[in-house]
């Protein structure tokens, strides 16, 4: 019986798609191991959201390879996820000792092999069709495509819930789910909905991510009205200014985002807002930089992850004239100090 082992990079999806590798290769008769350098098949399953998290990977399979060569020359590395999708020529010119590529997609064929977690994630959709012009994701997950409800629900139901406490329903956009129940299309407040209904034993749910541009007042009433959804909404700006929102192809003003919040805090006093900030956009200037930062001290952020601008070959925004690196790191650095000095906001 072969052994396998998966390291996995990035975000819920990304686990989520490991979990069907792994069931994928059991169901053809491997069994997990815990070191990477026993396993006879050793995955990374990949991001290629920025360029650090590839260059991680770049030197984790360096690092594979040359273990491999000296404790067991018979092991086979693999890379999966979105790095693949993105660049098979490249990495093929960068490591060529790497065995093969293996499709998360093809693997949502087979059962999956749910890790032992608090939480469970469960694929709603994949794919964007927004084309932020810093984003990678359109390119790698491909057009949007939603689940059929009953699909979704069968999943949900066939997870033991004894020792789990959330479920997360993911998607690059979920406001945008645009799947079938009973062969009539449906949003995604009414897939939430549904799930609440056929799914009794599920303790709670979350879902990630939302867009701003898609968030609207039916998904708010839902989960106004719904005590098993989650509190904590992830509601990514991006940026506090307006040049640069429309430059980033965000399709909302920061009027408009500031108005959604209040809107959402008003229906739902316990709600907790958390969103993502990109700094250095190509073009960024300081006087823009500091709408993002009055932004952040003023919005009473539950969380708010903070990255660099990292340019993507094949986007819109690699083309644009992109700032000096140091200018990025210390507006990042200043955005940091001020998120680290808020307390947190229990809104």
């Amino acid at each position: 019986m072969t052994t396998y082992h998966i390291i996995t990079f990035g975000c819920q999806m990304n686990k989520n798609d490991s979990e069907y590798l792994a069931g994928m290769l059991e169901f053809n008769g491997s069994k997990p191991v815990d070191d990477p350098q026993a396993a006879d098949i050793l995955i990374l399953n990949t991001c290629s959201v920025r360029e650090k998290a590839e260059r991680r990977v770049y030197g984790q399979l360096e690092k594979f390879n040359f273990l491999r060569k000296k404790n067991n020359p018979t092991q086979k590395i693999f890379l999966s996820g979105c790095m693949p999708a993105y660049s098979q020529d490249e990495i093929k010119k960068q490591v060529p000792f790497l065995d093969g590529f293996l499709s998360a997609e093809e693997a949502r064929r087979y059962p999956p092999r749910r890790a032992a977690a608090q939480e469970a994630w469960v694929t709603i959709m994949q794919g964007c069709d927004n084309y932020c012009a810093y984003c990678i994701v359109p390119y790698v997950r491909g057009r949007e495509r939603s689940r059929d409800a009953e699909e979704i629900v069968a999943e949900i139901n066939a997870i033991d819930w004894r020792q789990r406490e959330i479920l997360f329903l993911l998607g690059q956009n979920v406001n945008s789910y645009s799947g079938k129940f009973q062969n009539n299309k449906i949003s995604f407040p009414e897939l939430l909905q549904i799930i609440l209904r056929e799914c009794p034993a599920v303790p709670r749910i979350s879902f990630l991510t939302s867009h701003p541009k898609d968030m609207t007042e039916e998904l708010i009433e839902v989960i106004a009205e719904n005590e098993k959804i989650d509190r904590e909404i992830h509601l990514p700006i991006q940026h506090g200014n307006d040049r640069i929102l429309k430059l980033m192809n965000r399709g909302y003003t920061r009027q408009h985002y500031l108005e959604l919040i209040a809107k959402i805090r008003a229906r739902i006093p316990a709600a907790k807002i958390s969103t993502d900030i990109i700094v250095g956009f190509p073009g960024e200037t300081e006087a823009e930089f500091q709408d993002t930062y009055e932004l952040v001290k003023r919005s009473g952020f539950f969380r708010v992850n903070t990255a660099g601008f990292s340019a993507r070959t094949g986007t819109s925004a690699a083309k644009m004239e992109q700032l000096p690196q140091i200018v990025i790191d210390e507006r990042l650095g200043r955005l940091n100090s001020l998120i680290n000095s808020l307390k947190p906001v229990d809104k």
